[in-house]
């Protein structure tokens, strides 16, 4: 699969180690590889700094690993997103797994640092 949205938007697979070279703020989401060489979504988050938020201190860190994770799907923020032409807004790539959470706002964020539009626009594109 070469190209993965969720919700419309753009997203790069990396090994699911690897977001601590990330030090920029996006949006992350544990997955794991599905037999048709698709993509499965854990858990979907929104961070500052994916390098300090998408990792094993996360508090589905251990669950999405026992899940089976071993992909950390990226979309950062501040780089261009490329979208096929004629796509609708909604595309979206990935399937989602039945226990997968949506979380755009930490519990201690006063949402400042948040696109709220962005945000609202994948929670309702979560099928």
């Amino acid at each position: 699969m070469g190209d993965i949205f969720i919700g419309g938007v753009p997203f790069l697979a990396l090994g699911h180690h690897d977001g601590r070279f990330l030090r920029t703020a996006g949006l992350f989401a544990f997955a794991r590889r599905t037999p048709s060489g698709g993509y499965e979504v854990l858990h979907l988050g929104l961070s500052a700094a994916i390098n300090r938020d998408a990792g094993p201190g996360h508090p589905r860190w251990a669950w999405a690993m026992r899940a089976g994770m071993d992909s950390l799907l990226v979309h950062l923020f501040g780089k261009p997103a490329e979208i096929p032409a004629g796509a609708p807004a909604d595309l979206e790539t990935v399937t989602w797994h039945l226990d997968a959470e949506v979380t755009l706002l930490d519990a201690q964020d006063d949402g400042a640092s948040c696109d709220h539009d962005l945000a609202s626009a994948l929670a309702s594109g979560r099928s």
